[in-house]
């Protein structure tokens, strides 16, 4: 999330991404809160957009409950699909599929609106395309089937039911292996604290022919911590 006040979000963002680079990655996925409110400067609007303009692949970006798209959010002052050369925003509260250029992957993700508990992550989710490795991405929390006692649940079962190659999630600020299978599934975590105690990280996933998506913590430069 983007600002915390003493630099700490801004120099994980920026080690991550540098790392995407050094790892010639295809794709880069934000999966919410790429800004902790509706409350930021234009100056961090055009670093950001200067940094995923300095990647040499495609970014995708679902909003989450700190920066939700509705009419308050800094996305609407970012616009990011429009002002950054390769940076493709996903506005659509249903939910859509992006074909990413230039690679053999498809996110889906649905925007959030607002945070409540009749807000589902992944309602609308439609069969993953079989030409393609796919990842669907949800911002919410996990929880056991039931009433939903807090806002954007996603339940075991409808976790279950998913049969794409990998799911995403974001919300829980710390790297949380959720399941391996069938479908592995994982909280990347808030950059700038993700692997616990100020440790930056950020998760790289690696998709094999005929095993499939492996994901792993990967932590970011120590200099990002001080």
């Amino acid at each position: 999330m983007l600002p915390a006040g003493d630099g700490r979000e801004e120099r994980a963002f920026a080690d991550a991404l540098a790392l995407a680079r050094a790892e010639q990655v295809d794709a880069v996925l934000v999966v919410g809160d790429l800004f902790d409110s509706a409350r930021m400067s234009d100056a961090t609007l055009a670093w950001t957009a200067d940094q995923f303009d300095a990647l040499d692949c495609p970014v995708v970006v679902i909003p989450g409950n700190h920066d939700a798209f509705d009419e308050r959010s800094a996305h609407h002052r970012f616009d990011a699909s429009k002002r950054c050369i390769q940076v493709e925003f996903i506005d659509d509260h249903h939910g859509r599929v992006v074909e990413v250029p230039g690679t053999d992957l498809v996110v889906w993700g649905r925007a959030m609106v607002e945070h409540e508990p009749d807000y589902l992550p992944f309602e609308g989710l439609p069969s993953a395309p079989g030409d393609k490795w796919s990842i669907a991405a949800g911002h919410g929390l996990v929880m056991e089937d039931g009433p939903a006692q807090r806002s954007s649940p996603i339940f075991d079962s409808a976790l279950a039911a998913i049969a794409w190659d990998y799911v995403a999630l974001g919300h829980v600020h710390r790297y949380r292996e959720v399941r391996d299978h069938p479908t592995p599934v994982r909280y990347s975590g808030a950059t700038a604290e993700a692997l616990g105690a100020g440790s930056p990280g950020i998760v790289l996933v690696d998709f094999v022919p005929g095993v499939g998506a492996r994901p792993r913590p990967i932590a970011l430069g120590a200099a990002t911590a001080g």
